[in-house]
């Protein structure tokens, strides 16, 4: 577990500090498109049941699942913003997790941490976070 925890440290670490300048980037394209916050929370279940926030930037517009509560994600969803799919096309707007798992409520190695309701009726201690 020791190890396990430095190589998500070191690697999240140097991914944060290299990917900085991107960050300044999408920031800019999400606020220049659309109004609202750049990030966005979602609830996930980490290691032995806790549940976290992982963070994301922002690729929908505002308040998208307001009403509706969780849904997949498909192709050509309309609430995506033309800045989000491309984001979602390259997964940058999952590098915000790299500090999810800097703080350690993620792993790099592991099963994928699972939103509450997808969590239901699975094992707990086994959802990914370190």
């Amino acid at each position: 577990m020791i190890a396990k925890r430095a190589f998500d440290l070191t690697l999240s670490g140097v991914g944060l500090l290299l990917s900085a300048p991107l960050w300044a980037l999408l920031a800019l394209a999400i606020k220049l498109e659309s109004p609202g916050p750049v990030f966005y929370t979602q609830a996930r279940v980490g290691r032995r049941g806790r549940v976290f926030q992982a963070l994301k930037f922002r690729s929908m517009i505002q308040d998208a699942e307001r009403g509706l509560g969780p849904v997949q994600a498909v192709a050509h969803d309309p609430p995506v913003t033309r800045v989000g799919r491309v984001m979602r096309a390259t997964a940058m707007d999952e590098l915000p997790q790299l500090w999810n798992i800097f703080v350690g409520d993620m792993s790099f190695v592991g099963p994928r941490a699972l939103r509450p309701q997808e969590h239901r009726g699975r094992r707990v201690g086994h959802a990914g976070s370190a």
